[in-house]
């Protein structure tokens, strides 16, 4: 386990979307993260109100798709206990319509990196 203090130090910022690495939770911060069977997470993009646009954070997210580029997961377990999930890609991406908010909200499908033998 690590604290937030560890987190922040290599996060490097309080968005939820840093240059190098994801943080993640199950609703704490608003955001409906959907963890797979598979391992993957269904990642929703940055903004909680209005249309999601390819800025800030979003924007990371497809210049890490265009690239390949891994970004390392951070999932939070309780208050000051978070856990690292390792390095993921994100393997896809769909911009669609969520009719309950009336909003299109940009979806990433986060896949862990498979770790060596």
């Amino acid at each position: 386990m690590l604290t937030w203090k560890e987190v922040l130090a290599q996060h490097k910022t309080l968005r939820g979307i840093g240059r190098t690495s994801l943080l993640v939770d199950r609703g704490e911060s608003g955001y409906k993260n959907r963890f797979l069977p598979d391992g993957s997470i269904l990642y929703p993009g940055e903004g909680l109100c209005g249309h999601q646009q390819p800025t800030q954070g979003n924007r990371v997210l497809l210049e890490a798709l265009a690239a390949q580029t891994p970004l390392r997961v951070y999932l939070r377990e309780g208050p000051n206990r978070w856990r690292d999930l390792g390095l993921y890609r994100v393997a896809s991406v769909a911009y669609r319509l969520e009719e309950a908010e009336r909003r299109y909200v940009y979806w990433f499908r986060l896949e862990p990196l498979k770790r060596a033998s």
